[in-house]
């Protein structure tokens, strides 16, 4: 995720485990070919590349989360993630597929050597990393075994790729995508709709988003019943070109997001967002089964040999499904939201099942009734056994406490600024209009934002660097004011809501 945020080059680097040792490094996209290139893979993928990308961005295509070795290969599949800044056109003008962004790259285990690449999303523009787990596979596909790999990236469409060679075996839609009519089986190319790149400087409300349409909770293949079960997210986002001469445009210094995409214009919104539970057949690629679910993001999946599927949710339930079926069979109150994928296993021969219980949302659960606050929610590690018998004890209810000072007074013309600084450095973490979930604490909460001098050794000395919080040193005295200005706006209208829900 790095290269959401400042000009990196994605690489990936194997260690000796005895000695630490570097034992080999791929980079996953190129560099400064005046710099020379690191092997022939890098020389191959400049070509796919236009301008001086090395300068806007690095390339990006960090590996963020996805890999998976085969062993009947020795292979290392590695999922590489989004450009640097992600509009192509900043980044790469002129065009070029940007080789290895958004790709699954196969690299002997061994030497790291490149072998083949499969690139979901050629020139990719959206955020639609492939950084997305990868799953291997055996499946009879027209009478005969296949290794395959399965993968469901964020684009929305659920790729069979085998991993001989890397071609494409098939790959249908998954969730609702407004960007591409299909993907080429002849090629591995999709076919894009003509708006699809916000051409001519006109806003585009597309599905997916950069949340993808399946993002970083696990799916899960189950070689019984043939069917990967997948959670998925129709949350759509609004992409444009950003304002001025896009050959200007330069990353901005700090923790923000560097996409190069711009603000969406007034009147033009999102629709409200949804989430399911699919289990997906990917032979005949379509959907055996869908469960919906609440809010717009859920918990990974794991599947086991008793025909389970089991997945946390956001509402705090864990639920287990009939995984031939998908029908209902249990569900615990785990008192938080859960995001993590379960995992399953054997001691002295009796089966448990554990899940990390703890919501990591930066903002509210997406329509969920149930607000996960970081500073309250109760984290566990959860662990269950076919007859344990122990209870979580009562929950004590939680009163949200949004701290003001009545003798403040608002300048709306300073938290109009604050509300500017807010969405450029704080939502990411703290939560649209400041409304936080389990990621970082909600501001409105906070007692520190009442002092202004203590609210500028946070964002601009970095009194809280060691907890997390970074530094913005780039940031104005009337910009950190202005954002007190919001927090301290924001704070009375969540006060004034609470007494408002009591009369």
């Amino acid at each position: 995720m790095g290269a959401d945020f400042n000009p990196v080059r994605g690489y990936v680097t194997a260690y000796d485990a005895a000695t630490g040792k570097q034992q080999w490094r791929f980079y996953t996209v190129p560099g400064n070919p005046a710099d020379g290139f690191e092997d022939e893979a890098m020389a191959m993928a400049a070509k796919t590349w236009r301008g001086e990308w090395w300068k806007y961005g690095g390339g990006g295509g960090t590996a963020w989360h996805a890999m998976a070795y085969d062993p009947k290969f020795n292979r290392l599949y590695i999922g590489t993630g989004n450009g640097s800044p992600w509009n192509h056109k900043i980044r790469s003008p002129g065009g070029g597929d940007n080789l290895f962004v958004c790709s699954i790259v196969a690299l002997d285990a061994d030497t790291g050597k490149y072998a083949w690449h499969y690139q979901v999303n050629p020139g990719e523009t959206w955020d639609f990393n492939a950084a997305m787990d990868i799953e291997l596979a055996t499946l009879k596909i027209d009478g005969k075994a296949r290794d395959v790999i399965l993968h469901a990236p964020k684009n929305g469409f659920f790729y069979v790729i085998d991993r001989r060679d890397g071609k494409l075996v098939s790959a249908e839609k998954f969730a609702k995508v407004t960007w591409a009519e299909r993907i080429d089986v002849k090629t591995g190319r999709p076919v894009e709709v003509p708006s699809a790149r916000f051409a001519d400087g006109k806003p585009l409300l597309m599905f997916p988003g950069p949340v993808g349409a399946h993002s970083v909770q696990a799916m899960s293949f189950n070689p019984i019943t043939a069917l990967t079960y997948l959670p998925t997210s129709e949350v759509g986002f609004i992409y444009s070109d950003p304002d001025g001469d896009l050959k200007a445009w330069r990353p901005r210094p700090g923790m923000v997001i560097n996409n190069g995409i711009g603000k969406p214009p007034a009147g033009m919104t999102v629709p409200p967002g949804s989430s399911a539970l699919i289990a997906w057949d990917p032979v005949k690629q379509r959907a055996a089964w869908t469960v919906p679910q609440q809010g717009t993001s859920n918990g990974g999946t794991a599947t086991t040999a008793g025909n389970l599927v089991l997945q946390g949710q956001v509402t705090g339930e864990f639920t287990a499904y009939a995984a031939d079926s998908g029908k209902k069979l249990w569900g615990f109150d785990a008192q938080t939201g859960i995001m993590a994928q379960p995992i399953t296993y054997l001691i002295d021969g009796k089966q448990y099942v554990t899940v990390i219980a703890g919501w990591r949302g930066s903002g509210g659960a997406g329509g969920v009734k149930a607000v996960w606050d970081y500073r309250t929610q109760p984290r566990r590690v959860l662990t269950f056994a076919l007859d344990g018998r122990q209870a979580l004890p009562p929950l004590a209810p939680v009163v949200r406490t949004f701290v003001d000072d009545d003798k403040f007074v608002i300048d709306p013309r300073k938290a109009q600024l604050g509300q500017a600084v807010a969405g450029a450095h704080c939502t990411l973490c703290h939560g649209a209009a400041l409304v936080a979930g389990g990621t970082a604490p909600d501001l409105r909460s906070s007692a520190m934002p009442l002092s202004l001098d203590a609210l500028t050794s946070v964002l601009h000395d970095g009194l809280l660097l060691s907890r997390g919080m970074p530094r913005f040193e780039e940031l104005q005295p009337q910009q950190i004011e202005g954002l007190q200005h919001y927090i301290r706006q924001r704070a009375r209208e969540a006060r004034a809501g609470q007494r408002g829900a009591t009369n």
